[in-house]
Order: C-alpha cells, then sequence, then structure tokens
C-alpha cells in the first residue's frame, strides 16, 4: 500500500499510529508498554510543569533504537521512499512512506525542485512492484478549501497513476478528532476537484473511500512516555480517539481486501515515457539546432558557389587553388559529450544560459549554461558548497531548483564531411570541372543533412506518440506545457537575448511547429502500454544519436536500481504477535506466496 500525500501531513506517524493499533489491545496496554515505534519520530510539546516547550522523543530516555534519520520539528520527516512491512499470521501488510510533496526545503519557490525529484523516486521504487493494492492519500480533515498547496499535491499524484488506479485510491484523514471524526468540509472540495479533472473516484456514500484517524494518539503514548502530564479533557479524548481510529483501521483493511490488486505496467510505462521525454528534450533541440545550423551554412555555400562561377570562368586556374579549395571543403556541426570524471553542479535559468559560437572560446554548446561548481563533493545538491543555507547558489544567485548535477561537458564541434584532394583541384582548368566539383561535394553535404534531418524528424515523432500516450493514459492532463515545449520555450528566450538570435528563434519556431503537427497526428492514434519500450527501443537504435540515447536510458536504469536498492537497504520488518485492537483479517496467501512472503521477511 502506497501512502502520498503533501509534508506535514502525518504519513510517518500514521504508520506509527497503525503499528500500535495492531500491537495492542487499548491505549491503555500501549502506555504500559511504552508505545511501538517502527519510525523514530520527535515532538514538540507544552510541559505545563516548566511552562516552556520541549521536544520529547519516541524512545524517551537514551538512544533510538533504530539508526533511522530523526527530522527536526517542522522539517519534513521522509526524505526517501522507505519500506515497513507489518506480518501477523500468514498476513503482511506492506505500507510504502513517501517524501511529502511541498517538501519544506521548497517552500517560498515556485518550481517545487525537491517535490518533483520526491515524486521521481516514488514510481522508480514503484518499479519493482508487479502490483499494489491500494493508494492511501492522506490528508488534514480540518482543511477547508482546496488550497494551492492541495491541489499541487493531488495534481503531482494523479497525472502520474494511470486512470485504472483511480478504483484503488483511498483517502485517509488525519487529524479527526477536530472535526469530532465528521469531515464535514473536506469532502465537497474533494468531490470539486475531482469532477473539474474528470477522476473517475466514488466519495461516501457510494464507496467507501474516505476514512478518518487521530494522529495524537502517537504523541499521547510518547508524553506519557516521557512523564509529560496531561489534563482531565487530554485523559478523557484520547481512548475515544483511540477507539475510532482503531475502529477505521479495521474498516480500511476490510475495504482494501476486498480491492482487486492494481497491475503496474501502466503506471510503469507512464513513468518510462515521461523520463524518456524529459531526457530526449534537451538532446533533441541541441541535434535541431545543429542540423538547422548546417543547413543554413549549405545556403549560403550554394550562394557563394553561383558567385564563384562567374569567377572561375575568367581565370579558372587562380580561384581553383583558392576559393574553390575552401569552398569544397564541407564540414557538419557535431555535438560531443565528454565524461568529465567527476561532478560539476551547473545553473540551467534563463538568466546563467547564454549563446555560444561554435568558433568562440572552447566550442560550448549552441546555448551554454554555468558551471557553478567544478568536481562537487556534496553527496546531496542541498549539500553543494556553492548553494548557501537560504537554497541560493553562491555564485550566481539563482535558487537551487534551477541547477543540476552533471558528469559529462558537451561541446559542439565541427567536423570534416567532404576534403578534395589537392591533385584534383589542380587538374580543374574550366568551370565546368569546377562546378562538377561543386556539386558533388555538396551532394554529399545535402546527403548527410537529409539523414539528420530524418532522424531528428523520428525523434520528434516518438517524443510526440511518448507525450500522447501520457495523455491517453493518466488519470489526470494538465494544461501546462511538455518538457519538450518546455526546453523550447527557455530557449527561445535564451536566443532571444542575444543580439544575433533572431535566425535561431526562426529555427526553434519550425521546430515547435513540426512538433505540435507530430502531436496532433499521435494523438488520433490509440497507443498502448506495449508500445512505449517499442518506442524507446527505436529511440536507441537510431543510426546517428542511438549510442546516446541508450547511455541515457541505460543510466535512468541504474538510477531506478539505486532507489529500489535504498528501498530495501531501509525496509522493516515487524511480527504482530499475540492479542491487538484491530483484527487482521485480509485473505491468507496461498502456500506459495506465504513462502514468498516468509523469504522477503526474512531478508
Amino acid at each position: 500500500m502506497l501512502l502520498i500525500g503533501e509534508s506535514g501531513v502525518g504519513k510517518s506517524t500514521w504508520i506509527n499510529a497503525f503499528a500500535n493499533y495492531c500491537s495492542f489491545e487499548s491505549l491503555e496496554d500501549a502506555v504500559k508498554a511504552g508505545g511501538f515505534y517502527p519510525i523514530p519520530c520527535t515532538f514538540s510539546v507544552f510541559d505545563p510543569r516548566t511552562k516552556k516547550v520541549i521536544v520529547i522523543t519516541s524512545w524517551g530516555e537514551g538512544e533510538p533504537g533504530l539508526s533511522v534519520p530523526v527530522a527536526k520539528p517542522g522539517e519534513s520527516v521522509t526524505q526517501n521512499p522507505n519500506e515497513y512491512a507489518f506480518r501477523h499470521k500468514q498476513t503482511v501488510i506492506n505500507f510504502i512512506d513517501t517524501p511529502g510533496l511541498l517538501d519544506t526545503r521548497d517552500a517560498g519557490t515556485s518550481k517545487h525542485f525537491n517535490d518533483k525529484k520526491h515524486v521521481d523516486n516514488i514510481f522508480k521504487l514503484l518499479s519493482s512492484y508487479q502490483e499494489i493494492h491500494a493508494i492511501f492519500i492522506l490528508m488534514k480533515a480540518n482543511e477547508y478549501r482546496l488550497s494551492d498547496s492541495l491541489q499541487y499535491t493531488l495534481t503531482e499524484i494523479f497525472k502520474r497513476l494511470n486512470k485504472e488506479a483511480c478504483d484503488n485510491v483511498v483517502f485517509v484523514l488525519t487529524n479527526a478528532a477536530s472535526v469530532q471524526f465528521q469531515p464535514d468540509t473536506l469532502p465537497p472540495i474533494l468531490q470539486q476537484f475531482l469532477e473539474n479533472n474528470k477522476l473517475p473516484i466514488a466519495l461516501p456514500p457510494n464507496k467507501p473511500t474516505i476514512y478518518c484517524f487521530e494522529n495524537y494518539t502517537v504523541k499521547y503514548i510518547a508524553e506519557c512516555k516521557n512523564k509529560i502530564p496531561h489534563n482531565e479533557y487530554t485523559e478523557r479524548d484520547a481512548p475515544i480517539s483511540w477507539q475510532k481510529s482503531v475502529k477505521s483501521t479495521q474498516e480500511l483493511l476490510h475495504y482494501v481486501s476486498s480491492l482487486e490488486p492494481l497491475p503496474l505496467d501502466a503506471i510503469k510505462s507512464i513513468t518510462d515515457a515521461f523520463n524518456t521525454v524529459s531526457m530526449m528534450s534537451r538532446l533533441l533541440l541541441d541535434t535541431m539546432m545543429c542540423i538547422y545550423k548546417d543547413v543554413n551554412e549549405l545556403e549560403e555555400k550554394k550562394i557563394e558557389a553561383e558567385k564563384l562561377k562567374k569567377e572561375i570562368e575568367q581565370n579558372p586556374r587562380e580561384f581553383a587553388s583558392e576559393k574553390l579549395n575552401s569552398l569544397l571543403h564541407i564540414t557538419e556541426t557535431k555535438l560531443v559529450h565528454n565524461t568529465l570524471g567527476y561532478t560539476n553542479v551547473v545553473c540551467e535559468s534563463i538568466k546563467c544560459s547564454k549563446v555560444v559560437g561554435v568558433n568562440e572560446g572552447r566550442d560550448k554548446r549552441l546555448v551554454s549554461t554555468q558551471v557553478c561548481c567544478t568536481a562537487c563533493s556534496g553527496f546531496l545538491l542541498y549539500f553543494c558548497s556553492s548553494i548557501g543555507w537560504q537554497g541560493k547558489c553562491r555564485r550566481c544567485g539563482c535558487a537551487m531548483r534551477m541547477h543540476r548535477w552533471t558528469t559529462t561537458e558537451t561541446q559542439v564541434v565541427k567536423k570534416s564531411v567532404y576534403r578534395p584532394k589537392d591533385e584534383v583541384v589542380d587538374e580543374i582548368v574550366d568551370s565546368n570541372e569546377a562546378l562538377r566539383q561543386l556539386k558533388e561535394g555538396i551532394s554529399q553535404f545535402e546527403n548527410q543533412v537529409k539523414t539528420y534531418e530524418k532522424e531528428a524528424q523520428k525523434m520528434i515523432e516518438i517524443c510526440a506518440k511518448l507525450n500522447a500516450f501520457m495523455q491517453q493514459h493518466a488519470s489526470l492532463v494538465t494544461s501546462s506545457k511538455d518538457k519538450l515545449l518546455e526546453c523550447l520555450e527557455n530557449q527561445r528566450q535564451t536566443y532571444g537575448r542575444s543580439t544575433d538570435g533572431s535566425r535561431q528563434v526562426g529555427d526553434l519556431a519550425k521546430i515547435r511547429n513540426q512538433y505540435e503537427q507530430e502531436l496532433i497526428k499521435a494523438k488520433s492514434c490509440s497507443l498502448g502500454v506495449k508500445d512505449v519500450p517499442q518506442l524507446i527501443e527505436q529511440l536507441c537504435k537510431l543510426p546517428i544519436k542511438g549510442d546516446e540515447i541508450q547511455q541515457a536510458v541505460n543510466e535512468d536504469k541504474r538510477a531506478r536500481r539505486q532507489v529500489v536498492h535504498q528501498g530495501l537497504e531501509s525496509k522493516r520488518n515487524w511480527i504482530i504477535k499475540g492479542a491487538s485492537a484491530v483484527e487482521i483479517f485480509l485473505p491468507e496467501y496461498s502456500t506459495e506466496q506465504t513462502e514468498q512472503n516468509s523469504q522477503t521477511m526474512d531478508t
């Protein structure tokens, strides 16, 4: 079961609450035992004896029992997806705890750098599963309006889920005691969001998809463990919240056990398509801009050839050895990606991007990004020495979200395509022979350009199909620009600031027009889950750029394996023994499934 929600809603606390409900018959028993905290945590509480706010821990005195990072009060607790497994007899209940969206480190920003990274990691971890039973979306029961933060969280979730996933979505409401376990305001605004985005998720009374919980019981147990006295109102309300939450847990597990498991093939394909388009966007634009540069140079050579024809007619030998030799030397513009052997941090903001000519400086890419940290030693971008504590770069002043790591340096270089031999040029004695040589050289160049144009067109076509697939299968399709259109706009603005970038702006307009036409065609086709790997395979087999794309795809797979490996390393297993408040009555697995689960638990 996947847990998703905005930061601070209480996902990790809810897992701790679940562990206590399944381990103890009553709140009194939980207090006597000191509670059960799979996820060590801290709480800020008011100490009535000292009249001060103090910080208490879930483990009370001494050190925590697990080497799990504990966040400071108010910070986002979970920074990577983690797995927690509870076994009761033959039933194994797995929770995938995920980082909260609207991460506290993104406060005051608009690009949601950490949120997007969290979403990517969530779906990378899901790639290790064949199916899941439910997607729990945690929200606060006392929400009174569809805030921007709530809308952002829901949008980020549903645009990466397939339409069939709607049948397995469950809304878990925390802070339910504040509304007496009767959330009157949240269901209507939730219904509004679902209707506005055409999401087919039924709410009560049509379908039991909302469950109320009070996470304070976990804090209450920790307060007792830390010998914090309670007033009579707390002593009266805490057992009531416990009992109501226990009932909700029973009903929730019963409902989830009745759901058909959700196969993850479609979600994996949406993720693959999203990652491929993101990776292809910059590569595609760089390649297309190189092609347009070469096409423009070809047109200039044709004009120059016509002028040279007249000059050769007057004095063929003199001009054959000079201008003709230079004209027949034809080059193509290529991108070369060099491995650095270390990691640089570059800024991709419009402010720090600039147009660099091929023969200027060290021949960087057509649109060059600024290197803000060379050979960065930080294990997270947040800890880069160039990033200040306020999340801004000390080098360029741009926000951290505009920066990325790179282990390669991209250069734009000129490669010789055709160069006539000296003796061939020396033998030219009339204008007809000179023009024949001109046509031969230009013909070779035109063929090379056609090959590039054909491949670039194929890249545009496949990107359009992948984007169309996402729009056809995702639960929610936003009106915002896709990654390729976003990159197009960023480069248009960058070239627009250049004094001689008008031609490139026109070239980008042509690319945009090509892409939008292909997108219209792709949307009229029915694309299935099996089409995505085939389309990606076609990209990897392109004769010119295929190897480079394959390398990027392999890097994405490596990053996915790393997230899965981190999830397995952090996975915690607990066995629920004896009587508990919650009766675990999920259907028992088959013998084969039970053996597989036992092996997983033992591992």
